[in-house]
């Protein structure tokens, strides 16, 4: 309790800061909404939290544009004016009932501001084309939508895309081509997005004598109350407070919003706390905190400024600015270990469960080790490949919600074992937090033969951290991995089964084993270490993320995700074209270097004779 009071004050803090308030020029107050604690997801989380992770599901972003005004809302200020807008809430029970959203939203609702909007995200090209929309979009309207026909390929035909894809949920999911599985998960979107106006999914008020059950706005508006279901009346009071907030939205009367909104919210919370299922208000309030202080955004913010003030510090004389780095990076650190304590007090789990937390994990492990070795070596170079590393891993983590979804969702069965879950998986991805440092120095000493320096103190003191590098990840890999052998034996009855995790895990530890092995018996020197680093980098994307988001296959399923191919293709290919340029410089040296001493022996033999 007191780690989580400490947490709490440091982030409200943190909230002073921090850009993610409400926009100035908002005429109503929304704020008060954000902490309305809220079902979904397999968890109890603040409406704040429901409302980002929405926009993020239907449109890849968490401010939205007011189609209007042309403000810029944020994601919960934008969902409550979707679902104050939408016009079926006084409708009767009968005219809504359970029915699926797609079969009663536009029967009862006209298209409004929102449903032109283009909201939802389309992010396969295939799917675009096939849609017919104009190159360079990537979002689609829900009305457009609701009205586009999609042509299917080999065929010629042009079909309606939402009875398509009707059609598509009675097959096989192993017969379904990318284009199949993309325009369902559109599709889903599309249905997602009025439901949610709809208020069915705004889960609101746990049910007395069944815990798991809670009902959503929808039912508390629309079901047939009475003496019997709302003895004292508290509910039904609950939903004319509600419509008179509406009400008060639709006049355009901030005051009577802002007094409407407070007695709804006062009256749930009345109701809500009768339940043990109703969640307490410190962990809502540092849930709120989180999402809106963003730390890992601080993070590579500062991770970049001590980047940034190291390199003007190797290329000047200016020696303060070796403190300035330091003290930037610190706050980076700091600012990731805020995140990582808020995020473990939310989800009372290890914050590695997912794509996202790796991530950012593997930043704090390249931030922590890198540290290290500065403070042991003060070689400036090893600081330096800590906040490059860091801050690409922390801003790939912070622009790519799609494939890296950053929200706080209840692990899978298979996962709920917090001992495993930090005793195999932390070791193995503290692994590619070395493997990646080792990557960042090996850029470092690269940069040097590219440039063709000759500085063999400084290349000698790279070399060295590198190699240190790599047999720490060999080392906490080769644990993690048999670690996780055990774990399998115990959760699935067999330690090896040759799963595609599994084998590339291996493969990784081969290759880096290999490298260290090279170097030992002087096959490679320092270019070779160098370099290998940096190519032997891509045995652990290939581990940590081909595997999910390409091979898509294995027991590992519920690490799999999709999305950022063509970028993680894109980067790997720089780097081999980085190697090679570095290589062909360095093959240049090496043959001046040797022409020149073979003139030199031609000169003496020449004086000698």
């Amino acid at each position: 309790m007191h780690c989580r009071a400490v947490v709490l004050a440091v982030s409200l803090l943190l909230t002073s800061l921090s850009c993610g308030s409400s926009s100035a020029g908002q005429a109503f107050d929304w704020d008060a909404w954000r902490h309305l604690p809220v079902r979904n997801g397999g968890r109890n989380k603040p409406f704040d939290t429901l409302a980002q992770e929405t926009f993020r599901m239907l449109a890849s972003r968490t401010r939205i544009t007011d189609p209007q005004s042309g403000q810029r809302m944020d994601a919960h200020a934008a969902y409550l004016a979707m679902m104050f807008d939408w016009q079926g809430w006084e409708v009767a029970q009968e005219s809504v009932g359970q029915q699926h959203p797609g079969a009663v939203y536009f029967r009862i609702h006209q298209p409004d501001r929102w449903d032109h909007l283009p909201l939802l995200h389309v992010d396969f090209p295939e799917l675009r084309r096939a849609l017919d929309l104009a190159a360079g979009r990537t979002h689609v309207g829900p009305l457009e939508l609701s009205q586009a026909m999609i042509r299917l390929p080999g065929a010629g035909e042009r079909r309606p895309f939402l009875l398509w894809t009707d059609s598509l949920r009675s097959g096989q999911d192993q017969a379904r081509t990318q284009l199949e599985r993309e325009s369902l998960q559109l599709a889903d979107r599309f249905f997602s997005y009025q439901a949610h106006r709809m208020g069915r999914r705004l889960e609101i008020l746990p049910v007395r004598g069944s815990e798991p059950q809670w009902i959503s706005l929808s039912d508390l508006l629309h079901s047939p109350w009475d003496d019997d279901s709302d003895a004292t009346g508290r509910i039904r009071e609950a939903g004319r407070q509600f419509l008179a907030a509406r009400a008060a939205y639709k006049e355009g009367s901030a005051d009577e919003f802002r007094l409407a909104s407070a007695a709804f919210l006062a009256t749930i919370a009345q109701l809500g706390s009768e339940s043990a299922a109703y969640p307490g208000s410190s962990r809502i309030r540092l849930e709120v905190a989180y999402n809106r202080t963003v730390p890992f955004r601080f993070a590579w913010v500062f991770s970049m400024l001590a980047g940034s003030v190291l390199l003007l510090r190797l290329r000047t004389d200016w020696k303060s600015l070796y403190a300035v780095a330091w003290i930037a990076f610190a706050a980076s650190l700091a600012a990731m270990l805020i995140g990582f304590s808020m995020r473990v007090a939310i989800s009372g789990r290890a914050p590695i469960a997912n794509m996202y937390e790796s991530v950012i994990y593997v930043a704090l492990g390249v931030a922590i080790l890198g540290m290290i070795w500065e403070l042991r070596h003060r070689t400036q170079y090893a600081l330096f490949a800590a906040s490059a590393v860091a801050t690409v891993a922390l801003v790939l983590a912070d622009i790519s919600p799609v494939a890296l979804d950053p929200g706080l969702h209840p692990l899978q069965p298979v996962l709920r074992s917090n001992f495993w879950l930090v005793s195999h998986v932390m070791p193995i991805t503290l692994s590619y937090s070395a493997f990646a440092l080792a990557m960042g120095g090996g850029h470092v000493a690269l940069s040097f033969h590219l440039a063709g320096s000759r500085n063999s103190e400084i290349i000698d003191r790279v070399t060295d951290f590198i190699y240190r590098a790599i047999q720490v990840g060999v080392l906490l890999l080769a644990a993690g991995t048999a670690l996780g052998g055990i774990w399998a034996d115990y959760a699935w009855g067999r330690f090896w089964s040759w799963d595609p995790k599994e084998v590339w895990a291996l493969i990784t530890l081969l290759g880096y084993l290999a490298v260290l092995h090279a170097r030992h018996a002087g096959w490679i020197r320092q270019f070779g270490l160098a370099a290998l680093s940096v190519i032997c980098f891509s045995l652990v994307v290939m581990a940590w993320y081909g595997v999910n988001f390409v091979l898509g296959a294995g027991l590992h399923s519920y690490g799999f995700g999709d999305g950022g191919r063509g970028y993680v293709l894109a980067a790997l290919a720089t780097q081999l074209l980085f190697v090679t340029a570095a290589a062909w410089v360095h093959a240049r040296r090496l043959r001046t270097e040797r022409q020149e001493r073979m003139a030199v022996r031609r000169r003496n033999a020449a004086m000698k004779m």
